[in-house]
């Protein structure tokens, strides 16, 4: 399976060639073609830049993050450092557009316009990981994701006609959206994760939020009031996440996905993770 026309990758110069003959195969399942170089300075401008590291994710990764466009940082695992097929199919679902759930399993979906109903969502998704086997401390994370995730889909995408923003100023005060507004969130348990995406219809968010998210590593995080900005939210649903992946659609729609393990682990911050934001 090939990517869209113009979805070519340049993996980051500084992997040697056997590192790129090994990631490519599992690149390729996931339906991403990998390409050390591209003809021509535009071709080369519009290419998307892969960068493979060991996952830990840190303020060096902002500015990668920040460039137009931005890098897809990618992770490594395990002992070999090698790719997991799990987020190649990501990070071509990413590329492609439309839904990142995996659909292998069962896709739950569900249209939110009342703050109140976040919640109840919320609690829905802890009480599917329990189901799956999952751990209570994945459960409580999972949770904590899904909310951040609705939350900013209800309350910092939506603007009027004027591209002003309708409820993310007055955050307190909101308990209904207008249907128009309404976001979709999905879910699904597949390879002992758990995956969460959250849709809006405006395609407003950029990368912004997870560079600033990312620079605040190491430095105490405050929580952001003042509408689409990246606070202590954010930072919490990158920590407690393997991999994150949103595809924007400008003017059109947003789609943000985070994959939580089910697992024990509690500190999780530290874990490898992957962040992949694509726009078009």
């Amino acid at each position: 399976m090939e990517p869209p026309r113009g979805l070519l990758l340049i993996a980051d110069p500084s992997l040697a060639p056997t590192v790129l003959e090994q990631v490519a195969p599992t690149l390729a399942r996931g339906g991403v073609s990998l390409q050390s170089g591209l003809d021509g300075a535009e071709a080369a401008r519009q290419a998307r830049r892969l960068v493979l590291f060991d996952g830990v994710l840190g303020p060096s990764h902002a500015d990668l993050l920040s460039r137009e466009p931005p890098a897809l940082l990618l992770a490594t695992r395990g002992p070999e450092q090698s790719l997991t097929e799990w987020e190649a199919v990501l990070l071509g679902a990413a590329l492609r557009g439309g839904s990142l759930v995996p659909g292998e399993g069962t896709v739950v979906r569900q249209r939110l316009m009342r703050l109140r109903d976040v919640q109840h969502a919320a609690e829905a998704a802890s009480m599917v990981v329990v189901e799956a086997g999952g751990s209570r401390n994945a459960a409580s994370l999972a949770a904590d994701v899904l909310h951040e995730l609705a939350v900013n889909a209800m309350l910092d995408a939506p603007v009027d006609a004027q591209g002003q923003p309708k409820y993310a100023h007055r955050r307190a005060e909101v308990k209904e959206i207008d249907p128009e507004d309404a976001c979709e969130l999905a879910l699904a348990v597949e390879g002992g994760r758990i995956y969460l995406e959250a849709v809006d219809r405006f395609g407003r968010l950029t990368s912004r939020p997870f560079v600033q998210a990312l620079a605040s590593y190491g430095k105490r995080v405050q929580v952001n009031a003042s509408g689409g900005g990246a606070g202590l939210g954010l930072r919490r649903m990158i920590e407690h996440s393997d991999a994150i992946a949103v595809h924007v659609s400008q003017g059109r729609e947003s789609r943000v996905l985070c994959a939580v393990d089910l697992g024990e682990a509690r500190r999780r911050a530290a874990l490898p993770k992957s962040l992949l934001f694509c726009m078009e």
